[in-house]
């Protein structure tokens, strides 16, 4: 009897030996238990992270929700303004959007402050691109000429327009000028759209349109055609530009705000400047030349010049880059003045050199005071300005 249990406990402990040794071989996981008593290792910790790295990148990311902006001028949602939008939103004329809020950037900042210093709509800022695709020497075949396109009959007052000063090429005093008649028209009709329309028909067309209406209202107006097909469009078009430029990363266009430049007032450069008063004809190149910069600049910051130097006998303000007002008077001392040029009518056979040769001064002479260059072909009928001995 004590025999025959001792044989079965000898198998018994047989069995469990091999059964334990199967199960090592099977299912190592005793290995990668971490009792209280014992620290993980760093294979262990890697092992963890690696798990915990692979369940995260299962886990979507949420996307920043973008929210449209709304304008403050009324109508943007209207199907009007949509089709222009459109537009605007295919390749081709996004395009083009951006390429002209972009060149002339300078300019657009300087739109901006005037408008927040005024308490103007800040969709304003948009509407030299209808007008002008923001360029300062655009003439439409109307003869409207400049950034806010003005007539030559609806200079005045706002702008100075003689034999020597076209103000209208003047990005920043056509701005004010603009801006001036745009709150005249808002004050007369109480409507910015109104008013907004005016600025392209005129006060008077807009007028007769709403004495004509039972409705003053501009969309009521576009409906029933009682204003011009070009007013019907211009101002959902500027809806349309300013809702997508003030709302690009809603709709994924590429039109910087400039909001840093704009607060540091980085480009707002070219709208700070230094001035300096004359009151004879004084050349724009010889007065850079003595100043010793750029001639092409001093170009640049008085377009308004048109033929090259500044009025014989009318007081002009020069404009200067910021901190060089001294430079420039000293300048103008060293300088002579021109003399109030003759007037010469040009007819069949006439050139430059022939003109010089009949007047007794040079081509180069000639074509400053005129503002044009020497190979310019002279058309019959043609004022050239002849510069006295």
């Amino acid at each position: 009897m004590k025999k025959r249990f001792l044989c079965i406990f000898f198998l018994c402990f047989i069995c469990l030996d091999f059964y334990a040794e199967d199960i090592e071989e099977i299912s190592p996981v005793e290995s990668d238990i971490v009792t209280e008593n014992e620290t993980a290792t760093e294979a262990d910790i890697a092992t963890e992270e690696d798990i915990s790295t692979e369940v995260l990148a299962t886990v979507p990311l949420a996307i920043p929700v973008i929210e449209k902006k709304e304008l403050t001028l009324p109508g943007s949602e209207r199907k009007e303004v949509d089709r222009f939008r459109k537009i605007y939103l295919e390749k081709k004329g996004e395009k083009q959007l951006q390429d002209a809020l972009e060149n002339a950037v300078d300019y657009r900042l300087y739109v901006r402050r005037m408008l927040q210093e005024k308490d103007l709509p800040p969709e304003l800022e948009y509407l030299p691109v209808v007008e002008s695709n923001y360029k300062a020497s655009a003439k439409s075949r109307s003869g409207a000429i400049g950034l806010w396109q003005f007539m030559s009959n609806s200079v005045k007052p706002f702008l100075e327009l003689n034999d020597y000063v076209d103000e209208r090429y003047d990005p920043w005093k056509s701005t004010e000028a603009a801006l001036r008649k745009l709150t005249d028209n808002y004050r007369f009709f109480n409507d910015w759209l109104l008013a907004i329309a005016a600025y392209n028909c005129g006060m008077g067309a807009l007028n007769k349109a709403l004495l004509k209406s039972p409705v003053k209202d501009f969309w009521y107006l576009a409906e029933h055609n009682l204003i011009p097909l070009q007013t019907i469009e211009y101002v959902p078009k500027l809806l349309a530009i300013a809702d997508i430029a003030i709302n690009s990363e809603y709709y994924k266009v590429a039109i910087p705000s400039h909001e840093e430049e704009y607060e540091a007032l980085y480009n707002e450069k070219h709208g700070l400047f230094d001035f300096v008063t004359v009151n004879k004809a004084y050349s724009l190149n010889q007065l850079a030349q003595e100043m010793r910069i750029d001639e092409d600049l001093m170009k640049q910051l008085n377009p308004s010049f048109i033929r090259g130097f500044t009025h014989p006998s009318l007081e002009s303000q020069v404009r200067l880059p910021l901190g060089t007002r001294q430079p420039a008077v000293e300048a103008l001392a060293k300088l002579k003045p021109m003399d109030f040029p003759l007037k010469y009518k040009v007819v069949s056979g006439d050139s430059l050199w022939s003109i010089s040769r009949r007047y007794g001064t040079s081509v180069k002479a000639i074509c400053e005071l005129n503002g044009i260059n020497e190979n310019d072909i002279l058309r019959i009928g043609k004022i050239i300005y002849i510069p006295s001995k």
